[in-house]
């Protein structure tokens, strides 16, 4: 009778078995389209036998485990395929949206054009006539006009990509927040795993959820695990250690006054005397690397290269616009650079000159009254010349000194409190300045067309903007003279010594916005190819973790073949038992 009891609870052991299988069928069934779910296996084993004198009998079956179906290894490396794949998709978004600010294409009003605008602007100058009549006004004022709008869209340029930098800190500074909270959250899910599998208590559910967060993590930034016996699992990122059993070492941000103050990211222990570690450029893969690499490389060198070109612009056009005349005669000039010491050599970094003053000589041309007139009653003047010779080793001083004493009574030169030059002509007199071999004229700020040194403050000069007629169009101020607006028209075409090489001002800016594009095509590139390959792998991944209703329908019909024919094995034992009974009952009577 024994063993009839036995071979009941034999079939109990396979209903049983089969109703845990149909539950965890039915679980993964419900969680087909659950984010981050793992499917789920029954591990069904035999029973140990009972050894009796006829042989071993078997007892049925046993569920050993509800397994996770998962592969750490390839899982690992998913993550990393993601975290590139993440890397470079970020760094197309960004550049994509320079590319989009920059390029003139769409809407004819780029930064290309407005230089187009300027120097066409000049070159129509140069063809009218250099006195007051209207069509030399109109063509000044649409010179204003012109240069105006060149300065604006550099520094509107500048300025956007200064703000792309900015945004890019904000997207880093987010992205950290976002790190520290998710490496909290396995921090204490390893501390709820260890302890339940410590119970004998399966944690698929709680690894399903960590698994997701180390996804979410390894989208910010490229990391490594190792999963320990006690199912914690250690997260470093580039050898530094951001979560280690139940601890989260958290990453942080300071300013680097050494990279115009936008952040870099730091790694810190628990320990308040050890010392910060600069992570900045050592952090690989992910949107966090991404905009560090965007922010000190591509969108560096774009506001490097802005800077460059309004340099030159502002360089070649006042070296030419200094020792030129406008349509009104001018009593004095006033320069537009501050010299910071006035006593020390000209190229000095003490001096502080923004261009250097070479080896050489400048003309001042000064203009007296005769007393005479001309048949149409205009004044008539006497024009002389003076040559001021600078060396470089020359202080301000010494050559405003060399300016009084050859001006004599005609032309004095000053420094003003701020320390800015001015050469004043005497009471009824003019000047005009002539050739210059050293770039004085141009280096103090004389006569100047552009203010501003750079891609952030170049600007068309305010006294130009106000009144067209101080344009320097002519070298002479002869009739017909426009010399000058054709130098500086033929700018556009003049080769000049840059970082990019030997080239045009048009070219230059070609050159610009190519670098954009070729960064632009390198990232697409390497985002389609890790794309490819994160997709590859993810798909291996899904095919263990993921479930699949066609798979779960098969289960679900083995599972309940297997709990009906138990159920008929239990009614036939139970049969026997009966008869058993009910025989040895009559017998007894």
């Amino acid at each position: 009778m024994s063993n009839l009891f036995g071979m009941i609870w034999t079939g109990v052991s396979g209903v049983n078995a089969a109703q845990i299988g149909i539950s965890v069928t039915g679980n993964n069934m419900s969680n087909m389209k659950t984010e981050n779910y793992s499917r789920q296996t029954v591990e069904l084993v035999t029973k140990k036998p009972q050894y009796t004198y006829n042989g071993a009998i078997g007892k049925g079956v046993d569920v050993a485990a509800v397994r996770r179906e998962y592969d750490d290894l390839l899982a690992a490396n998913v993550r990393n395929s993601n975290s590139n794949y993440l890397y470079y998709n970020s760094m197309s978004t960004t550049l994509k949206s320079a590319m989009l600010y920059f390029n003139e294409l769409e809407s004819g009003s780029g930064l290309g054009d407005a230089l187009k605008n300027y120097f066409n602007a000049w070159q129509d100058l140069s063809n009218s006539a250099p006195d007051d009549t209207s069509e030399s006004l109109t063509k000044r004022t649409v010179l204003v006009k012109a240069a105006d709008t060149l300065a604006m869209k550099i520094r509107d340029g500048y300025k956007y990509l200064e703000d792309t930098r900015t945004q890019c800190d904000i997207t880093i500074q987010n992205e950290v927040n976002a790190i520290n909270e998710i490496t909290t959250q396995i921090a204490k899910l390893n501390k709820e795993i260890v302890s339940a599998e410590a119970m004998g208590q399966p944690a698929n559910e709680l690894r399903d959820m960590r698994d997701g967060l180390l996804d979410d993590l390894a989208e910010k930034t490229q990391i490594s695990t190792y999963l320990r016996e006690d199912g914690s699992v250690s997260v470093y990122m580039n050898g530094q250690t951001l979560v280690d059993n139940g601890t989260a070492h958290k990453l942080l941000t300071e300013k680097d006054p050494n990279n115009d103050n936008h952040l870099k990211v730091m790694w810190k222990t628990d320990n308040p005397n050890s010392k910060p570690i600069d992570m900045t450029s050592l952090m690989k893969g992910g949107t966090i690397a991404a905009q560090l690499q965007v922010r000190d490389n591509e969108l560096k060198q774009y506001q490097s290269d802005l800077d460059a070109l309004a340099k030159k612009m502002i360089e070649e056009t006042n070296r030419i616009h200094a020792t030129g005349m406008g349509l009104d005669k001018a009593s004095e000039y006033t320069g537009k650079t501050q010299v910071i010491n006035p006593e020390y050599p000209l190229n000095s970094p003490e001096g502080m000159l923004p261009y250097p003053v070479k080896n050489g000589s400048f003309e001042i041309n000064i203009s007296t009254p005769t007393g005479k007139t001309d048949d149409e009653g205009n004044d008539i003047y006497d024009t002389r010349k003076i040559t001021i010779q600078v060396s470089e080793s020359d202080t301000l001083k010494t050559v405003l000194e060399k300016i009084n004493q050859q001006g004599g009574n005609y032309v004095s030169a000053s420094l003003n409190i701020d320390n800015t030059v001015t050469i004043k002509a005497a009471a009824g007199c003019y000047i005009a300045f002539g050739e210059d071999t050293t770039d004085f004229l141009m280096a103090t700020g004389m006569n100047s067309f552009f203010s501003g040194s750079s891609a952030k403050d170049i600007n068309l000069d305010a006294s130009i903007k106000e009144n067209p007629r101080l344009i320097a169009a002519s070298e002479f101020g002869a009739e017909g003279d426009n010399t000058n607006a054709l130098k500086i028209s033929k700018l556009q075409t003049t080769s000049f010594s840059t970082v990019k090489g030997n080239v045009t001002f048009s070219a230059f800016y070609g050159y610009f916005i190519g670098e954009m594009s070729s960064a632009k095509s390198q990232s697409d590139t390497f985002k389609a190819t890790t794309e490819m390959a994160y997709k590859e792998l993810n798909t291996q991944l899904m095919s263990i973790r993921g479930v699949s209703e066609g798979d779960e329908q098969v289960n679900l019909s083995l599972y309940q073949k297997m709990f009906e024919i138990n159920s008929r094995y239990i009614n036939v034992v139970d049969e026997m038992l009966n008869t058993l009974i009910n025989g040895l009952g009559s017998a007894g009577r």
